[in-house]
């Protein structure tokens, strides 16, 4: 039994379920997409397809019975909080507190393509930053971006990737341009790369000027991670966590999310940190002139925490 089955069984003890290709959980519980439906119900596991599947779904890793038509649903079942509601044929209630408790945090099969995941990005951003240059266009600059993280490994992307210079990158949702990289500017990059079907979301600032201010954020931020590192492991609460890291600056958002599509931790949240939970941690400070944002995704371990990225 591999983990993803290991994850539906742990789903069938809450209820009856149903998934489909387009929920962000399903990868997590079968490794082919070519069906229709993914019905869990108490110990059996039910993959609806089409004939001219046969290929793709009957290769799956998981000991799912296939069959090919459509199901018929009797009462109600649960679904993911990201299904599309509207086209149900059958009765059904919101499984986002049963995704909670079953998807808290990663199996270490998960972990493993996780920490593949962070290498990948460490590798590409160590040959992006020697082959970018000021006069390059935010296009030209994300384009190689994306390139040297596909080159390493990585196979799709969660989001729309950011490179992104200057006092736009205080938007909420910014977008890159053909606007040339100049000096005196913070460059923003934002990323959220896909392997297998999980993602990790980090950013980093370059910074082409050494200006007191930006020198200082960046001080801050470092210092903070620093602190992370040694006082963060299992068993701390996440408002713990949400004061270390919000030291460093106010910011609108969460100082903390889960990595890799889980559903723990959140902070500010009085959840507790547990071994094999994986979080994006968020520190932002924003300047006149842009932001400076470090993510970086972290694994919490029993007496520490690894950066992943």
């Amino acid at each position: 039994m591999n983990f993803r089955e290991m994850r539906s069984r742990l789903i069938s003890s809450y209820g009856r379920f149903v998934f489909f290709p387009g929920d962000p959980e399903t990868h997590k519980l079968i490794s082919r997409r070519a069906f229709t439906h993914l019905v869990i119900d108490g110990s059996h596991v039910a993959v609806y397809s089409q004939r001219g599947m046969e290929e793709e779904i009957e290769s799956m890793e998981e000991n799912y019975e296939i069959i090919y038509g459509t199901p018929k649903f009797e009462g109600t079942y649960y679904v993911s909080p990201y299904t599309r509601v509207g086209n149900l044929n059958f009765q059904w209630k919101n499984g986002m507190d049963i995704l909670r408790d079953t998807l808290r945090k990663p199996f270490p099969e998960e972990i493993n393509i996780l920490k593949s995941l962070g290498e990948s990005i460490q590798n590409a951003l160590g040959r992006f930053f020697q082959k970018i240059e000021l006069g390059m266009s935010e296009m030209e600059m994300k384009s190689i971006l994306e390139c040297e993280l596909l080159k390493s490994g990585v196979e799709e992307f969660f989001y729309p990737s950011i490179v992104i210079s200057g006092k736009r990158s205080r938007w909420v949702i910014p977008k890159s341009t053909e606007e040339k990289i100049s000096q005196g500017k913070i460059i923003y990059i934002d990323a959220s790369p896909m392997k297998d079907g999980y993602y990790l979301s980090f950013s980093r600032v370059i910074l082409t000027e050494e200006r007191k201010e930006w020198i200082d954020a960046i001080e801050r931020i470092n210092t903070m991670y620093d602190t992370l590192y040694r006082s963060v492991r299992s068993g701390i609460k996440c408002d713990y966590l949400h004061a270390l890291v919000k030291k460093v600056g106010e910011f609108p958002h969460y100082s903390a999310v889960p990595a890799g599509g889980f559903y723990q931790p959140y902070a500010p949240s009085d959840c507790i940190l547990e071994d094999g939970m994986v979080m994006t941690v968020v520190p932002s400070i924003y300047t006149e002139d842009g932001v400076i944002r470090v993510k970086r995704n972290v694994l919490v371990e029993k007496e520490s925490i690894k950066f992943l990225d």
